[in-house]
This record gives C-alpha cells, structure tokens and sequence, in this order.
C-alpha cells in the first residue's frame, strides 16, 4: 500500500499551541503511512520546510494573492493527497489553493476561530473589515473537505456565524505528552506562592492584568513572586509595567523556556488571556499537577471546569485574579483536588495519542 502525500501548511513555526501541534504530526505520525512535507511562511521556519515568502500572519491583500498563485502552482506539482492547513490565514490561503489545484482533500484547522466577541487578537480588524473577512472565511471554508474545531463550543460557535454547515466540521481536541510533564515538584525559582504564567508576550495573552493582580497581592501575600516564561513584542512594554507598580524584585522575565523545565516549580499556574482558542499551556500545567487559574475566554473552558479542574475568572480583570490566587494559596485542600482531577483530565481526554489518531483517521478517510 502506498503511503498518503500529506502537505502541513502553517504561515509561522513560532512557539506556541499550532506549531506544536504541526511538530507532533510531523515528528510522530508513522512514516510507514504518511509521507509529509512542511511548507511555511519564513518566520521561524525549520530547515526542512519549503518556504513560502509571501505567507505571513498578517493581512496583507497583495502578499496574500502572491502566496495564493505559489501554493496552488505547488499543489499543482507535487499532488498531495491531502493539503493540512493550520491557523487561519493559511487556513483561507491554501483551502482556496487546493480546491484550484484539484488536491483531493483539504483540510482547514485555524486552532481556534478568530471572530470570537472581545477578542483582542493582533492584526485582526474590527467593524467592517471583521465582516468582510467572515464573508472570506466562509468562501475558503468552502472549498475545504473539513474544517476541524478545537471543542464542541469552538464548532457551536462557528455554525452560529455560519461559517459552514455542522456536517463539514469534526471536533479534534489539542492533545499533549502528559508524561513529559509529570514527575515531583522542584524548586527553580524563590517565593511563597511562586505564580507562573507561560505564552507570548502579546497583547491578547493578557499579562498586564496579571501584572496588576500582582499589585494587589502584595499586601495579602507579601512573598509571592511572579515568573513570565515567554517572549514578544510587548517585553519591554510589560518590564515597564512590572516597575511602574512598584513590582521590582516580585517579577521575574524567564525568557523562552521549555515548558517541562519550569513548570512543576509553580505553586499556581495563572493564564491571563483576553482570547484563547484552547490553551496549549493551560494542558501541560494541568499535566504538571499544578492548579491552574484561567480566564473564562474562547475555547477555556473545555479544559477548565470551574470547581473541578481549576478556577475559571472573568478576563480583564485583576482583582479576580488576584482573590483567586489567594484563594488557593490559603487552601491546600481545594489546590490539590483541583491539580488531581486536572491531571486525570488531560490524560483522558488531551492526549496526545488521541490527537494523533484523529487526524490520522482524516487523513485515511478523506481523499476516498
């Protein structure tokens, strides 16, 4: 039997949820079955990805034309069985280039839809322009085989704005190796609660507003420290910030780190976003066994449910972060019956293996 010509297509191999998942299909799908090449905007990408220099995250209506002629002109060549397109730009770029080139299947993932209310996400318009880019969206959704959605809510929420009928959509959840986080406690990093936040310095990801609970603790929990893991644009921006509310010595700017080396050394793991479509991060402290503290955005609550596998606050909004954070440093009872079912939770329905089987079951069934 021969093997499947499967095209991963991402416009950037940064750090973050999408990528990973891109590198674990790249990395872990048998090679006995699937033969697979990365194309890839130029940010980050990895030596063996086929570059495409007019794919870029933002928009961008002549480099997004350019983009669209190479992609199908390579589609054209190299016949795929199936185009997998990741995130929403080269969701809507390479849908619209495989129906044009004929490949067989085409699936469009955007880890999360972009159109959620009060998503503050970086490059994305509002008003009209948010409009016209819906009437778009559904255009190359059109044109694709499948459309997957991170939860039942992500493809609830999709339907309601009619991007595509129900019958396109498949649910696959966002899986990670659990056993890479698991293992005891350590100790990295000084403090009494030590509270962690890992992602992008970006404006969506919601940092100031953890920042500014920061503040407000300082009097209930004079020996909590905060440790950023990440990097961005806004660093300087949020250093800024951090000495602006008197926090110097209270925050600590980790740099990029491997999740699996800082994370079993938090007491609370905070994720303060004002968008989220899952929460690749929120998964691996669940992992980790560490109580997780998250806004109540996007797809969240999937993973986070309020009570039993961690505490779910408004976005925005620093003082209920910052009862939360007390609230679970006063109780270890609730800290650890949350970070329990949190760890069951992650590996019963975020596995990676079940992730990988998903996708594979796609990519088996879909060019038939």
């Amino acid at each position: 039997m021969s093997r499947l010509r499967i095209v991963q297509v991402i416009t950037r191999c940064v750090r973050g949820g999408a990528y990973q998942v891109v590198r674990a299909l790249l990395d872990r799908l048998p090679a006995a079955e699937f033969e697979q090449t990365l194309i890839a905007g130029p940010e980050a990408a990895p030596p063996e990805a086929l570059v495409v220099p007019e794919l870029v995250r933002e928009i961008r209506p002549g480099l997004d034309a350019r983009a669209l002629l190479r992609l199908t002109r390579i589609f054209a060549k190299e016949r795929p069985d199936v185009v997998h397109a990741h995130t929403y730009k080269a969701g809507v770029v390479a849908s619209v280039a495989g129906r044009l080139a004929g490949v067989p299947a085409t699936i469009f993932t955007p880890h999360g839809h972009i159109f959620a209310r009060g998503a503050n996400i970086p490059g994305v318009p509002g008003g009209l322009k948010l409009g016209v880019l819906r009437g778009i969206t559904r255009v190359a959704q059109g044109c694709a085989d499948r459309i997957t959605a991170l939860s039942d809510s992500d493809l609830g929420q999709q339907v309601e704005l009619r991007l595509s009928p129900a019958s396109k959509y498949v649910v696959v959840r966002n899986g990670i190796d659990a056993d890479r986080f698991a293992g005891p406690r350590t100790r990295s990093f000084e403090g009494a609660p030590v509270i962690g936040a890992v992602g992008r310095f970006s404006e969506e990801k919601g940092h100031r507003y953890l920042l500014e609970a920061m503040a407000r603790l300082r009097e209930t929990l004079p020996e909590a420290r905060l440790v950023l893991v990440g990097y961005g644009a806004l660093e300087g921006d949020l250093r800024s910030r951090a000495a602006g509310l008197g926090l110097d010595g209270t925050v600590t700017f980790a740099g990029e780190r491997d999740s699996s080396e800082v994370l079993r050394s938090f007491d609370v793991f905070v994720q303060p976003s004002l968008y989220e479509s899952q929460g690749i991060a929120i998964l691996e402290a669940m992992a980790a066994g560490v109580p997780v503290i998250a806004t109540e955005v996007g797809g969240v609550g999937d993973a986070v449910r309020n009570e039993v596998t961690g505490l779910l606050v408004p976005p925005a909004d620093p003082d209920a972060l910052a009862s939360a954070v007390v609230r679970l440093a006063g109780d270890r009872v609730l800290s650890d019956r949350l970070s329990g079912e949190a760890a069951r939770a992650v590996r019963e329905r975020f596995s990676i293996a079940s992730m990988l089987q998903a996708y594979s079951d796609l990519y088996r069934t879909l060019p038939a």
